[in-house]
């Protein structure tokens, strides 16, 4: 079996998108809060286009982890068209926040932004440690 970095470049983006949800998933019980707090939905339905509150929660937890896992892992393990790799995989979540307001797009970026800085702080540690 081939090593990620050898694989091609679509392989990777697979690789990457499949992981960002997957893990996503997992952890979006743990972001419900952040969503609250970060997008101050009314919880009255109707935001993601759901009509049951808790779901729109559910949802917006989801949310939020993609937005920092894309950019967190992207930046961390693609090597070549990180870019590309980062646009394809932010066009639903860029409008989402688009069509729901100034607040999503601010902390849309905000969020991409925060995984695009663990990304290189892991990467600038990894650089030390081998030095």
């Amino acid at each position: 079996m081939k090593k990620y970095k050898e694989l091609s470049i679509t392989s990777q983006a697979i690789i990457l998108y499949l992981l960002c949800i997957l893990v996503s998933f997992i952890l979006s019980p743990l972001f419900r809060d952040l969503y609250i707090k970060l997008f101050k939905p009314d919880l009255i339905g109707g935001g993601f286009f759901i009509v049951d509150p808790k779901i729109e929660v559910a949802i917006g937890g989801f949310y939020v982890v993609y937005l920092l896992l894309l950019s967190f892992f992207n930046f961390l393990l693609i090597k070549n068209k990180k870019w590309i790799i980062f646009g394809i995989g932010i066009i639903i979540p860029a409008l989402v926040a688009m069509t729901n307001g100034y607040r999503y797009i601010f902390w849309a970026l905000v969020l991409s932004a925060a995984g695009w800085g663990l990304a290189q702080a892991v990467l600038l540690i990894k650089s030390k440690k081998k030095i």
